[in-house]
């Protein structure tokens, strides 16, 4: 008896974590055909930073609404930086893009590649300069018009991830600013639903995109 108890308890402890552990961010916004980055997501630590997990992770629980789009504090700077061309650091810029132009993005797996029907992440914005995307309701499916999907993509495959048999492999996804987008600075959100907890388990990472008059040739 103690030990069927013992067995199902661990079973359930196995099947919890498994449900509930996911995370992940973007980053680099802007991948350049040299593997270079040119772009990079809102107060990004880099993984050079031993904390960079507990930092730039974002999770929203339950579905729920209310909850803020980007991570408090960390990501949800938009708004109070407006009026600034850039607060990044000069080695880790936005990107800059142009009307038209198709920018890869990455990310790395972190153990959740799948060969078959997986996950997918969607890009949100609202296409148009200085407006925020601020509670999950902004992209919530008929709450309202304000969040609009730019771009949907796997988010781990053997079709768009280095090595498949890596579990950190890195990963990349495309989206391009629409032609007829006015130059400005524009906020984007990358946002994985990976739900594999029944509750709702959401990553996000937020960014934004200086987007400029297309260099003429």
């Amino acid at each position: 008896m103690l030990l069927a108890l013992t067995t199902l308890l661990l079973g359930t402890t196995l099947l919890t974590t498994s449900v509930t552990e996911a995370h992940s961010w973007v980053d680099c916004v802007k991948t350049l055909s040299s593997g270079k980055c040119a772009g990079y997501p809102t107060n990004y630590p880099t993984r050079a930073n031993g904390d960079i997990n507990t930092i730039y992770t974002y999770l929203i629980s339950n579905r729920n609404n209310a909850a803020p789009l980007c991570k408090p504090g960390t990501q949800d700077t938009f708004l109070r930086n407006k009026d600034k061309a850039n607060h990044l650091p000069p080695n880790l810029p936005f990107a800059k893009a142009y009307p038209g132009e198709t920018l890869t993005m990455n990310w790395q797996a972190n153990g959740h590649l799948v060969r078959t029907k997986g996950t997918k992440v969607t890009i949100f914005w609202t296409g148009k300069s200085n407006k925020v995307l601020k509670t999950r309701k902004d992209i919530a499916s008929g709450r309202n018009g304000l969040g609009k999907a730019l771009a949907v993509f796997d988010f781990a495959n053997p079709g768009n991830c280095k090595d498949p048999n890596y579990a950190n492999t890195e990963c990349t996804g495309k989206f391009t600013i629409p032609k007829n987008t006015a130059p400005g600075r524009y906020q984007f959100v990358w946002w994985w639903p990976f739900d594999k907890n029944p509750v709702g388990e959401e990553y996000t990472t937020c960014f934004e995109i200086n987007v400029v008059a297309k260099p003429k040739a």
